[in-house]
């Protein structure tokens, strides 16, 4: 739960939508048939001026008839205060009834992506489209559409039929029909999709993007690595994104493409043959998702968290929520990832750590390295590699070591694994004077090589009483450094 909070803090969404930023209203079609639909305006309108239309087209989870729904996801974007002063324009978001889908969707809802004629919901779409803009100031040169999920679907199915009517469209883990979209290649795309999305496949993206550049169109593409479905979290907060789609008009070649690139992977894990040093990386999807968001969080405090003393580490680490509590005399910055190890460390030294100018730094790595099957070796030169890189900055600064901490035992690995590598530790430090050894393998050894119990949560993370515990052990070591 904290790291989703975190999560949704660093993406900057604002989740409670007032009624009256989006106005409930009803389209009625010649025929008949309703179409229910939220429509945002531009706080002030100026007499005279016209203003973009977006179009928004949610998932399938959203479906219904309370016209509510459709504004859970992606549609807040829109209206936070930031995005409406600098980005005045109106907001169409229909719903979609329960029983259907804004296009056909291969292997779901029928035998292929793409048919003659609209989906009945998506002709509703088009002719409240031709409504709007009627009715109200709208640049018929802007006109927008993105969606997530089946919007996602829906957005290229909309591009690919009316390809005259849109200045750009941004899908967000969707696909359609790649022998149809070549009719779009006027319209600059943005696409965004998970890796680790196992519901639509992220190849249904790579594909029309493909489609789209062989048939002369300008498109982009953003990939997160180890993240799920539910990419439209990350996209709908990139900080291009908007810049970028407000850029384009219709009829024009594609405006300010350098845009379309993401802060998020920009902070992603790298492919392993980059990462120096030798032994085992983490490399689930979880853990990369994982590290993208903690370097995001790393990078924007790294002003304000200059000549601190960095922790820098594993889930140990990062696990230590009241570090700031427990050390009130230092300025502290937790640069723990969960599931880390030291060949990540080494990868992510110099913006995570060096870029501070550390006045010291608490260094604890190893164990997930051991539990992958990296050897001591590997570790050690991995650690002295990161030792070298922090005193090639500073000569002044210093360094505490503390040993990697017992866990419960698993016979061949642990404890004997963790033995030899703070031996190789303990050697290390003593050859080295600014680095100093916190014993936090005694300190928490119960004699037979494990953790105990009261101390560890889970027989590896340190519980409240473990923390203290360590925290008095770091106190006696920063006692010799004085600094």
């Amino acid at each position: 739960m904290r790291f989703r909070l975190l999560l949704l803090s660093l993406l900057g969404f604002v989740f409670t939508v007032r009624g009256d930023d989006f106005e409930a209203r009803v389209f009625s079609a010649a025929d008949g048939a309703k179409l229910p639909y939220r429509l945002l305006k531009p706080a002030n309108i100026d007499p005279g001026k016209k203003y973009p239309l977006v179009v928004f087209l949610h998932g399938a989870g959203e479906r219904g008839d309370d016209n509510k729904a459709q504004l859970k996801h992606g549609a807040p974007a829109f209206s936070k205060p930031d995005a409406r002063e600098k980005f005045p324009c109106f907001v169409f978001a229909p719903q979609c009834p329960k029983d259907q889908t804004w296009s056909a969707v291969k292997g779901w809802t029928d035998a292929e992506s793409f048919q003659k004629e609209p989906k009945p919901v998506m002709k509703l779409v088009l002719g409240a489209i031709d409504a709007l803009t009627h009715d109200f100031p709208i640049d018929p040169d802007r006109i927008y559409v993105t969606g997530l999920s089946m919007g996602g679907y829906g957005s290229w199915d909309l591009i690919s039929r009316h390809p005259e009517k849109f200045a750009a469209a941004i899908p967000i883990c969707g696909g359609g029909d790649k022998d149809k979209v070549a009719v779009a290649k006027g319209v600059p795309v943005w696409v965004f999709h998970g890796l680790a999305d196992n519901v639509v496949p992220p190849a249904r993206s790579q594909e029309m993007i493909a489609a789209l550049r062989a048939a002369g169109g300008t498109a982009a593409l953003t990939e997160y690595p180890g993240v799920a479905h539910d990419s439209w979290t990350f996209a709908y907060s990139e900080p291009n994104l908007m810049p970028w789609l407000f850029a384009q008009r219709r009829g024009e070649p594609a405006q300010k493409m350098e845009l379309a690139t993401s802060q998020f992977t920009a902070l992603a894990m790298p492919p392993e043959n980059v990462f120096p040093g030798t032994g085992p990386l983490q490399m689930a999807p979880w853990f990369q998702k994982l590290w993208m968001m903690r370097r995001l969080e790393f990078s924007r405090n790294k002003e304000k968290e200059q000549r601190a003393v960095v922790f820098f580490g594993d889930s140990i680490t990062q696990g230590w929520e009241t570090l700031a509590e427990d050390f009130p005399n230092l300025k502290v910055v937790n640069r723990g990832i969960s599931g880390d190890t030291s060949r990540g460390l080494r990868y992510r030294l110099k913006e995570d750590v060096l870029d501070l100018h550390p006045r010291a730094v608490s260094l604890l790595i190893g164990t997930n390295d051991l539990a992958l099957g990296g050897t001591p070796a590997q570790v050690i030169d991995n650690i002295r590699a990161i030792v070298a890189e922090l005193e090639k900055q500073n000569r002044t600064v210093r360094v505490v070591m503390n040993l990697v901490m017992p866990r419960a035992p698993k016979p061949g690995l642990f404890p004997e694994k963790i033995r030899e590598l703070n031996a190789l530790i303990v050697e290390f430090a003593t050859k080295d004077p600014r680095v100093v050894i916190c014993d936090t393998w005694s300190t928490f050894d119960d004699g037979t090589g494990s953790c105990k119990k009261e101390e560890f949560r889970d027989m590896l993370h340190p519980n409240k009483a473990g923390y203290a515990k360590w925290k008095a052990a770091l106190d006696e070591a920063f006692a010799l450094i004085k600094f």
